[in-house]
């Protein structure tokens, strides 16, 4: 039994006309009926009563099509889960954080993302801010949180916007024998 026929039953169980039925799965009328055939055939029983005015469900045939609802139904919601957990497609947030960022912190740090978007996965990863920049310029993080400068990069006030990339910065310039103290959130292409 082949999901596809399973479908064309559905629908045409649905419409009960081969014609809107053909029209609405996007394929001629004598398939349609020849897969209904086969069908019947491989379960061995009639599904559909056809006269020349109407089409009707048998009783073999409104049962199956109790069966078949859920199982499209299934195969469905399995298609949508699958698209939501391909890289690229709303699924999947990478971002990168500072490797001594404590426990209690994380939660925070995602509570209100995960609230706003909650069929997406946010998956984390301890990278220094130097790594995290790298990682964000060569498209392998999708935002990174960090806590100071890195050691290549002259951070100061700001917030700017170029190309995918976006920033928020704070950053103070240390003072002889005091250590620099930051904040910096940074995002690429996606947005939730």
């Amino acid at each position: 039994m082949e999901l596809r026929h399973l479908r064309y039953f559905a629908v045409l169980a649905e419409e009960l006309h081969f014609g809107r039925a053909a029209q609405r799965l996007h394929m001629a009328q004598p398939p349609l009926s020849q897969r209904i055939r086969d069908l019947e055939n491989e379960l061995g029983v009639r599904l559909f009563d056809r006269t020349r005015p109407r089409v009707q469900l048998t009783e073999a045939g409104a049962l199956l099509l109790e069966h078949v609802r859920p199982v499209l139904a299934g195969v469905d919601s399995a298609r949508e889960a699958m698209r939501r957990v391909r890289p690229g497609e709303a699924g999947v947030l990478r971002v990168g954080v500072p490797p001594d960022t404590g426990p209690p912190v994380l939660p925070t740090l995602t509570a209100g993302f995960a609230r706003r978007v909650p069929d997406v996965l946010i998956d984390l990863h301890e990278l220094t801010t130097d790594e995290q920049l790298v990682r964000l310029r060569e498209g392998e993080l999708d935002a990174g949180v960090v806590r100071h400068p890195g050691t290549r990069w002259a951070w100061s006030r700001a917030r700017w916007r170029a190309g995918n990339w976006a920033s928020s910065c704070a950053a103070t310039t240390p003072r002889r024998g005091t250590a620099a103290r930051s904040g910096c959130a940074i995002w690429t292409g996606r947005h939730w």
